[in-house]
Order: structure tokens, then sequence, then C-alpha cells
């Protein structure tokens, strides 16, 4: 009995921890959402506000007229897709009809348009929940319609895999779907694709970051503990690299992440994912790297299992952030890397 009310206290204890840690993840996954730069413009084809890449809605012309379009004269109309229409804009005194506006349709529907990467596969999920999958051209442009959707608030989120396989971390954002009516978010910028070429270095040794973005992106890399940005630019293909030199950082561990930015379009994306690797001597082989702390590929119950035992004690390979002892930043760090 007494064995089995200590594993029964264990267990309990566990679930505390596991319960308040996951309190302590949701936070930072909370605060590392809110770390976005990127602006998304929303825009309603319907309600009569020229907004967006609307070019006009409804009566509304933005103050635009034939003449101002390069025609002679004439009446300029709006589409149902807020587009310009010119079929009654005149040239040359040639005679238009009447022009006007186009009803707005009735069907609800989502664009949803941006950069990602080049020839990139970009998976799109309403609420959660996988909607289409559709691939970028060469240059990193998308664009794409939903349908078959009601008024309302929904969560779009999307991700992009590159050319070597790379996932990019998940963007997410809310919009409100007004019914009967267009609503497009343009200025998605997809976060880049990156990869630490080693985890474990020597101090002084050249650390690879490399990743993919849209071609000829501006690239800010960061380097957390100290934070330092370098800068680099992907090619016309969208291949990225910077050789990171270690010998300015102190041994421990330290993450990488990056972002990108495309000036003439006025895009900027929000962060990639966050990697970890570990500078210094003589623990090549014992910290595990990415939370795997069994080594067998996964990040599971197993290895939350492994944390406990050495929670408060020193281990270096349960302690993650190698501060000395197995405790609540280590187990975030697991969390991180979880894969079940």
């Amino acid at each position: 009995m007494g064995s089995d009310k200590n594993f029964s206290t264990i267990f309990i204890v566990a679930l505390i921890i596991l319960g308040g840690l996951i309190f302590v993840y949701n936070i930072q996954v909370q605060a590392q959402a809110t770390d976005i730069t990127a602006t998304i413009q929303i825009s309603v084809c319907g309600n009569a506000v020229v907004e967006g890449n609307e070019q006009c809605d409804g009566s509304n012309l933005g103050g635009q007229t034939c003449v101002g379009r390069g025609y002679d004269g004439g009446t300029l109309g709006c589409n149902a897709d807020c587009t310009f229409d010119t079929s009654s804009c005149t040239t040359d005194g040639g005679g238009g009809g009447g022009g006007g506006w186009t009803p707005p349709p009735t069907e609800t529907k989502v664009i949803l348009q941006g950069k990602a990467y080049s020839s990139a596969e970009i998976t799109i999920l309403i609420d959660g929940r996988v909607s289409t999958i559709i691939t970028a051209d060469s240059q990193a442009n998308f664009k794409t319609k939903l349908t078959d959707l009601t008024g309302g608030v929904y969560t779009f989120s999307l991700w992009a895999e590159d050319k070597e396989g790379r996932r990019s971390i998940t963007f997410s954002f809310t919009v409100n779907v007004t019914e009967g009516r267009i609503t497009t978010a343009s200025g998605i910028f997809i976060p880049p694709t990156i990869e630490l070429e080693k985890t474990l270095l020597k101090k002084g040794e050249i650390l690879n970051i490399l990743g993919q973005t849209a071609p000829e992106s501006e690239l800010k890399i960061s380097v957390e503990s100290p934070g330092i940005v370098k800068e680099t630019k992907a090619d016309i293909k969208g291949d990225w690299s910077y050789p990171f030199n270690t010998t300015i950082l102190e041994e421990g561990s330290h993450v990488a992440r990056a972002k990108a930015e495309l000036p003439d379009d006025g895009l900027i994306s929000s962060y990639s994912k966050v990697l970890s690797f570990y500078i210094g001597e003589g623990v090549l082989g014992v910290i595990c790297p990415n939370a795997d702390l069994n080594n067998d590929g996964k990040v599971n119950l197993v290895d939350f299992s492994i944390l406990l035992y050495w929670w408060g004690k020193t281990n270096s390979c349960a302690d993650q952030n190698q501060n000395g002892v197995v405790d609540l930043a280590d187990f975030s760090i697991m969390l991180y890397y979880w894969t079940g």
C-alpha cells in the first residue's frame, strides 16, 4: 500500500507540474503570437469603402474617373469584385454605355493572397482544419478563393513547405467574414524556413544558418542570449544562408530565428521557428538537442518522465537551457518540441 501511495503522490505532483507548465507554455505561445510585425490588409467588397487592394467599392470610386484612367471621357463604373468597370469609358469621342455599379455578389467568399516561397506548397486551415493546399508561383506569389462559408468569425492559418522539405511556422489570423460579401486578406507574408547546419559546436566554430523565403528578400537573423542581429539577402530563387561566427557567444545554450522583408512591396514577415544550439567544450554527445532525452527521434511522455526524474537536479541532458538545474524553463523547451 505504501508504494501505491507514493506512486499516486508522484503521479498527482506530476499532473500538477504538467498543468502548471502547460499554463506557462500557453502564455509563452500567446506572447510569441503577438510578436508579429507583419500587417495584413483586410477588405470587404460591398461595404462602400475602398480598402486594401480594392480599386472601388459600389458607388465609391475613390475619386477616380474615366479621364483619370487614361480615357477621353465616359462614365467609370465598379464591378462586383471591386475592380473598375471601364466598359463605358470613351476614347477619341467614341460612345459608351451607361456604366455604373454592378451589385456585389450574394455568395460569401474569402480571398487570401500574399508571398511564400518559390513553387512552395501552402496548406490553408480554417479553424484548425485543413481547407485546401495550393502552390505558389515561381516568384512566391499565391492567391486562393475560399467558398462554402457563412458569415462569422474565422481563424485562418497557413504554413508552407520549401523545396528542401522544411516547413514554416504556422501563421494565423482571425477575420470577421461578412455574409454575402467578398472578404480579402492581402499582404500575407509567410515566415521564412530556417535550419541550423549544426546544433552542437565548439566556441569559434562557424554556424551556418539557412532556409528559404521569397526571392530577393532581406533577412534579419536574430541570435539570442545575448541578442545579436545579422543581415543577409535571399537570392533570386529565395535561398538564403548566413555563416555565423560563434566566437562572440558565451558557452551555453542559444537560439536563432529569422524574419524576412520586401521593402518595395511593403511586406514584413513574422519570425520563423526558434531553433536552439549549444556552444561549449566537453558536452558533445551529452546535451540532448531539441528535448529528445532518450534519442529516439520523438519528444513524448518518455522524455517527460526522464525530465521529472531529474526535476530540481543537475543533468546536462535534461537541463535544456544549461542553467544548472532541471526546471520550468526546460519543460517549456520540451513542450515547444513536443511530437507526442
